[in-house]
């Protein structure tokens, strides 16, 4: 059987250790991820795995956020939505890295956020992780 890489929304691992990572659970169509998952935050202090799901109209959202974040400003994705909100803030920006604040907030019990120093690319990173999505579940829902 041959394996294949996970297919993600985002993945923020920091370069001294922590991550955020939304990652989608396989469907019984083959090469193509549910629309259930799971979101995974880690740093020293904590490791944390919640149940979510990402539907198809939620990926313009992430791209809204992901082109803020790269203006310099900050974003919620999915705020006050019926699944856990994520936000990034750009705490501040060098030469070849970045610190970010990575919030989640699952509206009702849990507020959680995590600082991470990231590559510059990172942004193109999850940038690539949205495209491959989209072009996942583009072959299984046609555009109108």
């Amino acid at each position: 059987m041959e394996e294949h890489e996970p297919f993600a929304l985002l993945r923020i691992v920091g370069t001294h250790g922590g991550s955020v990572v939304v990652q989608m659970n396989d469907s019984y169509a083959p090469g193509i991820p549910d629309v259930s998952g799971q979101l995974f935050v880690h740093n020293d202090f904590v490791t944390g795995i919640h149940d979510t799901y990402v539907a198809p109209e939620d990926l313009a959202g992430w791209a809204h956020v992901l082109d803020e974040v790269a203006a310099g400003r900050d974003a919620v994705w999915r705020e006050a939505a019926r699944v856990s909100e994520v936000g990034i803030r750009l705490d501040w920006r060098e030469d070849d890295h970045d610190r970010i604040t990575v919030t989640i907030d699952d509206q009702q019990t849990t507020r959680l956020s995590v600082s991470l120093h990231v590559d510059r690319g990172w942004i193109d990173e999850q940038r690539a992780l949205l495209e491959r999505l989209r072009a996942a579940w583009a072959r299984l829902i046609p555009e109108d």
